[in-house]
C-alpha cells in the first residue's frame, strides 16, 4: 500500500514549489516589479479649479443685503456688508404695490372680476367717478355708472385679493374729496389703503418680497424712505459682552 504522505526531503535537497505549476523564480520576479512599482511616481493630479461661489446678496449694491431672520413676524432681519438693519416687510409691500398700481408707457393691465361689484353713489360721488374714469383707467379699474349705481367690473392684480366692499366705496369717498384726479396720487392712496395679504410674514414670503422691490423700485435701497429701514447698532452689546 502507497504511504499517505511523501516522504520529507533529505537535508540540503530542494524545496518543493508552494502550489503546483508554481515556475521557478516567480517570486523573485514579483519583487522586482513590486520594487519597481513604488518605486514609480505617482501620477501628477491636477488641482481643482475651485468652484465659482454665488456673490453674496449684500455685495449687490441694488440689494438690501440678507434675510437673517423674521422679527416680531413682520420685519425682516437684514445683514449687508456685516452691518445689520430691520426692515419693515408691510411698508416695503405697499411700495411695491404702488409700483405695480402706477402706470408707467402703457396703462396697468385690468384683471375682470367674475362678480362684478355693484355699488350706490351720491350725485357728488358719480360726477368724481366720471372725473376720474380716465385716471382709474390707466390704473387698470374699470365701471360703469348708471343713474344712481357704479358697477365695477375690473380692477388691477393687487387689489384681487382684496376686500372690494370695503376699498372701492373708501376709493369713491377719496375721490369726491378731489379737484384734480392724476394716476400716480390715486395709486399712492390705493397702495397706503390696501391690506397686507401676510398677518405673519415667513423667510421665504419676505424674501420674495424684497427680490421685487429691488427690481421695481431700485431707488428705495439706494435711499430709503422714513418707516422702511432702520440700522442696528450692536456695538453695545459688543461691548457688555466684552465687559463681562
Amino acid at each position: 500500500v502507497a504511504p499517505r504522505y511523501s516522504p520529507a526531503p533529505a537535508s540540503g535537497s530542494r524545496p518543493a514549489a508552494s502550489w503546483p505549476n508554481a515556475q521557478p523564480g516567480y517570486q523573485k520576479q514579483q519583487g522586482e516589479v513590486y520594487r519597481q512599482l513604488l518605486q514609480t511616481p505617482a501620477p501628477m493630479q491636477k488641482p481643482k479649479a475651485p468652484e465659482p461661489q454665488e456673490p453674496a446678496l449684500a455685495a449687490n449694491s441694488q440689494s438690501f443685503g440678507r434675510v437673517l431672520t423674521i422679527v416680531h413676524s413682520d420685519c425682516a432681519l437684514l445683514e449687508r456688508d456685516g452691518n445689520i438693519s430691520l426692515l419693515s416687510l408691510p411698508v416695503a409691500e405697499r411700495w411695491l404695490r404702488q409700483a405695480q398700481l402706477t402706470p408707467g408707457e402703457v396703462p396697468v393691465c385690468a384683471q375682470p372680476l367674475l362678480i362684478p361689484l355693484r355699488l350706490k353713489v351720491s350725485g357728488e360721488e358719480k360726477s368724481a367717478l366720471e372725473k376720474a374714469q380716465s385716471a382709474l383707467a390707466e390704473l387698470g379699474i374699470d365701471f360703469q355708472s348708471d343713474a344712481q349705481h357704479v358697477t365695477i367690473r375690473a380692477v388691477p392684480l393687487p387689489l384681487r385679493q382684496q376686500n372690494l366692499q370695503i376699498l372701492i366705496p373708501e376709493l369713491i369717498g377719496y375721490l369726491a374729496k378731489q379737484s384734480v384726479f392724476e394716476p400716480g396720487n390715486i395709486a399712492q392712496w390705493i397702495a397706503r389703503n390696501l391690506m397686507s395679504e401676510h398677518a405673519q410674514w415667513s423667510m421665504a414670503q419676505a424674501i420674495t418680497l424684497l427680490a421685487d422691490v429691488e427690481r421695481l423700485c431700485p431707488q428705495l435701497v439706494k435711499t430709503p424712505p422714513g418707516g422702511l429701514l432702520q440700522s442696528v447698532d450692536l456695538h453695545p452689546a459688543i461691548k457688555a459682552l466684552k465687559d463681562e
